[in-house]
Parts: C-alpha cells; sequence; structure tokens
C-alpha cells in the first residue's frame, strides 16, 4: 500500500451520509445491502429513484458520498444529475461522486470522466470491489477538503499552499498534482508550472502531467512542439479525450484548419454528449463550409443536449449562431433551402430529447430563426407574421421566457420597428441580475450597432408624439397624419404606426385607399400585443361603420370584415 495511504485517518464508516439513485429499485437496494455489510449504517443511506427524488434528498440533506447509476430511466443520466446538483451547489465540495453502470462502453466511460466525478465502477459489483471504491473515494475527498475550502474563499495562493503541503505530507497525488497545475496556470505562475512539469515526468508521469508539458511549449511560443507533443500524447492514449481540445485548438491557431476539424471530431466521437466539443466541430466545419460535418454536429447536440436546466437552449442558440454562418456563406438559394431543411430535422431530434415543458421554447426559438432569414431574403411581411404568431402565446408572459430567447429576437423586432415588443423586452433586462454568456455577447453586439440602437430611439420618441397629438381631444389633423407617414417611410411595417395612420385617417375622414389598404395588410391575419390588438379592433369596426354610411366604394381586404359586429371582436390567428 503506498505511504500516503498509510498516513491517511481511518475512515469511520458508521458516519458516513450515502445516496443512491438508481432508477432501478432492486439494484438500488441491493447496492444499499452491499454498504450495510462494509459497516455503514442504514438509516444513513438515502434511495433516490429519479433525479427528481435526488435533488429534493439533496436540498434537505449533508452527503458525503453521492452513488448514482448512469442510466437513469428519465430525462437525465447519472452525469447530468451530478452536473446539475453541483451547479446548484446541493452537493458539498468535499462530497465524493462514484457513478455505476452496467453498460461498459467507451462512450459511457469517457463521458463520465468528462465530468470528473471521483471514480467510475462497472457493474456487477462486489463487496471488495466497492470498499476499495470508497475507501480511495473518502481518502482522495479528505485531502482535498482544505483545498477546496480555500478556493470556496476564492483564496487561491491559500489552496495552492494547501496542495503542496498536501503531496508533501503524502506523496504522489495524480488529482492533487493535476489540481495544482490548474491553480498555477490559472495564477499564470508558468515558471513555477514548468519546474514541477519538469519533476513529475520523471517521477510520477501522467497523461495530465504530459498535457501541461505541451501547454508549456505553446505558452513559450513554440506551438509546433506542442502540437507534436500532444500528436504523441493522443498517439499513446488514444482515449485521452482533453488532449484533442488541446490539440485542436493549437492546429487552428497554426492555419491547419483540416487537421484540426480532424482532432475536435475524434474528441467528440469518444464523448457526444459534452456540448463544447459539438461547438467546436459546428465552428471549424463552417469555417470551412463543409455542410456535412456541421449537420452531424448538429444532429449529435439535439440528440445529447443539456437539458438539466435553460443552459440547452443557449447551446442551441450558440449552435444556431455557428449555422447561420454556413448558411449566409451559401451563393445558391437551393442549397440555402437544403440547409433549412437539414436545420428543421434537428429540431425535429431536439423536440424527441426535451422535457414537454421545454418543447414550446424550441419551437418558438426555430420561429424566429424562420423569421431571420426571411427578413434576410426579403419577405419582411411574412417574416413579421412568422414571428407575431410564435410570440402571441408569450405576449403576456414576455418575463418568462429565457434571456437567449429574448436577446435572439430583438434584431428581427428591431428591423420590424416593433416599439412595443422592444420596450417589453428591454423592461425584462432591466430587472434581470444573471444572463448567460452567450446573451452577454449577443447584446454587446447590439449595443455597439449605434445606428440602429438611436434609430430605434427616435422611433420610440416620434411615436409617443404622435400618439399624444392623436389622442388630443380625439382630433386628428394633418400633422399627426404625416407624423405617422414619416414613420412608415423608415418602418415599414411599424404596427403601431400603421393603426396610428388609420386613426388618422379615419378621423380626418380621408378615404386615401392606397394608404388604408398598405396599413391593413401590415397589420391584419397576425396576432399583436393586447394593447395594439384592441386598437386594431377598434379601428377597424369604426372604418367599416363609416364605409358603410358613407357608401365609400373602396375595395378593402375581406380580413377587414371579420371584425365587422355590433356585439362580439373576434381576432383572427394565421
Amino acid at each position: 500500500m503506498p505511504e500516503r495511504m498509510k498516513r491517511l485517518p481511518t475512515i469511520d464508516w458508521s458516519k458516513l451520509k450515502i445516496l443512491v439513485v438508481d432508477d432501478q429499485r432492486t439494484a438500488a437496494v441491493l447496492l444499499k445491502s452491499l454498504l450495510k455489510n462494509i459497516g455503514i449504517h442504514t438509516t444513513n443511506i438515502d434511495m433516490a429513484f429519479s433525479y427528481e427524488e435526488a435533488i429534493r434528498y439533496c436540498q434537505n440533506n449533508h452527503y458525503q458520498l453521492l452513488l448514482t447509476d448512469y442510466h437513469l430511466n428519465k430525462a437525465l443520466n447519472g452525469n447530468e444529475l451530478t452536473t446539475l446538483l453541483r451547479q446548484k451547489k446541493l452537493l458539498s465540495s468535499d462530497c465524493g461522486i462514484l457513478v455505476l453502470s452496467g453498460d461498459h462502453s467507451r462512450e459511457v466511460i469517457l463521458t463520465t470522466l468528462s465530468i470528473e466525478p471521483d471514480s467510475f465502477l462497472s457493474k456487477p459489483i462486489t463487496i471488495a470491489g466497492l470498499k476499495q471504491k470508497l475507501e480511495e473515494i473518502c481518502n482522495d475527498c479528505a485531502q482535498r477538503k482544505p483545498i477546496y475550502a480555500a478556493l470556496e474563499n476564492n483564496d487561491i495562493p491559500l489552496a495552492i499552499r494547501i496542495a503542496k503541503q498536501q503531496l508533501s505530507e503524502y506523496g504522489h497525488h495524480h488529482k492533487i498534482e493535476g489540481l495544482l497545475l490548474d491553480l498555477l496556470i490559472e495564477q499564470k505562475d508558468w515558471e513555477q508550472v514548468k519546474r514541477l512539469t519538469t519533476l513529475l515526468i520523471i517521477q510520477n508521469p501522467t497523461h495530465k502531467i504530459s498535457l501541461v508539458d505541451a501547454r508549456i511549449s505553446y505558452h513559450e511560443g513554440d506551438i509546433n512542439t506542442a502540437i507534436h507533443k500532444l500528436q504523441q500524447l493522443v498517439a499513446r492514449s488514444p482515449l485521452y479525450v482533453d488532449a484533442y481540445d488541446f490539440l485542436s485548438l493549437y492546429q487552428e491557431e497554426n492555419k491547419q484548419y483540416h487537421d484540426a476539424l480532424s482532432s475536435a471530431k475524434q474528441a467528440l466521437n469518444y464523448t457526444p454528449s459534452v456540448t463544447h466539443r459539438v461547438l467546436q466541430v459546428a465552428q471549424l466545419a463552417a469555417n470551412l463550409n463543409d455542410s456535412e460535418s456541421l449537420i452531424k454536429a448538429g444532429k449529435v447536440l439535439a440528440s445529447h443536449l443539456p437539458i438539466i436546466d435553460v443552459s440547452w437552449v443557449t447551446r442551441f442558440a450558440e449552435f444556431t449562431a455557428i449555422f447561420e454562418q454556413l448558411y449566409f456563406a451559401q451563393t445558391s438559394h437551393r442549397l440555402q433551402r437544403q440547409l433549412i431543411q437539414q436545420l428543421k430535422g434537428i429540431h425535429q431530434l431536439a423536440i424527441k430529447r426535451l422535457l414537454p415543458i421545454q418543447q414550446p421554447f424550441l419551437t418558438l426559438y426555430g420561429q424566429i430563426t424562420l423569421a431571420r432569414f426571411l427578413l434576410a431574403n426579403d419577405q419582411p411581411l411574412k417574416a413579421k407574421r412568422r414571428l407575431m404568431v410564435s410570440l402571441s402565446a408569450h405576449f403576456d408572459a414576455i418575463t418568462k421566457l429565457p434571456s437567449v430567447i429574448l436577446i435572439e429576437i430583438l434584431p428581427a423586432l428591431f428591423h420590424l420597428g416593433e416599439a412595443q415588443l422592444i420596450f417589453d423586452i428591454y423592461q425584462v433586462f432591466k430587472q434581470r441580475d444573471r444572463i448567460d454568456g452567450h446573451s452577454k455577447n449577443r447584446l454587446t453586439e447590439l449595443k455597439k450597432n449605434t445606428t440602429s440602437i438611436n434609430s430605434i430611439r427616435a422611433l420610440m420618441i416620434d411615436l409617443k408624439e404622435a400618439k399624444m397629438l392623436l389622442e388630443q381631444d380625439h382630433i386628428a389633423d394633418l400633422v399627426t397624419l404625416q407624423h405617422y407617414n414619416d414613420i412608415i417611410s423608415r418602418y415599414p411595417l411599424c404596427s403601431e404606426a400603421h393603426l396610428g395612420r388609420l386613426q388618422s385617417l379615419y378621423q380626418l375622414n380621408l378615404y386615401d385607399q392606397d394608404k388604408i389598404k398598405e396599413s391593413i395588410k401590415a397589420i391584419n391575419m397576425m396576432p399583436l400585443p393586447s394593447a395594439l390588438a384592441e386598437w386594431r379592433t377598434n379601428i377597424f369596426q369604426c372604418l367599416l361603420i363609416k364605409m358603410a354610411k358613407t357608401q365609400h366604394n373602396i375595395t378593402i381586404d375581406p380580413y377587414l370584415r371579420r371584425y365587422h359586429s355590433k356585439n362580439t371582436v373576434t381576432t383572427f390567428i394565421s
């Protein structure tokens, strides 16, 4: 037994608090029996048969060990559950994680290792094998506990000192050595990184040490040597997936784009549920105009969406942004149409993966994307109708939409001049104190477009002034009408401007057939936010009544006549 193990405190099994997660009740009971035989009190063992139960248990208990099966029967697997519990801070940093599975496939093992549990154990399980794993985990947790306590207090220098002390007292420990190197790199202390790595390559070489050695070469400006070292590492250890990530990044920087894509594909092939690898493949494929590789990556993403929280829609938005890069790079409308069909197929795959409560958000996001494509192809009216129909279910619940969806809607709303919805979304962002990274980047890009921002500000001011003129004693004059005509010249589909123009024409007794038909076309056959929808209903009814009284022979879209009712008002949604 290694020296460091002899010097560690004896484990008091009776005091360990453990959560077992397995959707198979028989397997969970069997595991509980094995834990009892090791010496753990049954009163200290909780069993959860779903991820929802596991969350509830972790909300009310502090566990030293989490033992979870990889394949859970519902939406989440054991890896995703562990990630969710960590994100919600329902597990302490010193809680040991053991993932179990009867599936010995390369994908399951490598994907599990990517979330950095303390260990992985293949089924069937023996008492001796389980006890050995738990001993290793408990000892590792005891050693890392003071290090992570320092990190939780944002004291990286203290964490580094403790890690060094642990290695000095207990000897080599590859996890703590790896953690120490990561902390030193985070502190940009490359001199210490190099000294420690040089020592460890001789005394305790691991895949992690070889990877850091390549990173040192890159940091020193020798990218070719870094690539060569990583190529040697993956040839020696083809399942060490982290090496492919850095190899792909360095090859891309070295303008070896096809090699970079190949390396990224290899990493993704080993761990298809790791989304940052999907996005790396997609981005490299888009840069190379490789639609086949990008679509394959999209299908992998759709089949493995991280549905544990709202991050799934962020990942989908990031992929869609890359997809749009490829889409707009095509010079053929035929190829663009083919790509859209492929994207729709990806959406259908994703729908099957998502929970029922999440599916409407993906449907909305897909419609927003298609609306953007219509705008780009100079079909603004179709784009507006698609956008309004898809948004209609959320007009009164804008605050409940994820930030990433709201930010994706804004550019289209800016283009169309939909001031009311822009204002509503702006109010939501003012109140949110947490926004995902993708949405922050999109907001930053939007704010940089000062011409567009200033134009929208001017639009809102103009609409407010025009409405004030319109409401003064309910008498409009030609100045008010000109206000609305000027707005429409800048924003030809602005709903509020067309409603205002129709009311101005009505109050002035002006029957300009072309303008009336233009305004009706801009706002009919689509839902509008409640205040605008009510305004539309009222003005349409007034126009119909006045035309009937004055017997004006004006050809108006038949849609207008749907509003001709003395007692009821119906709103048509396409």
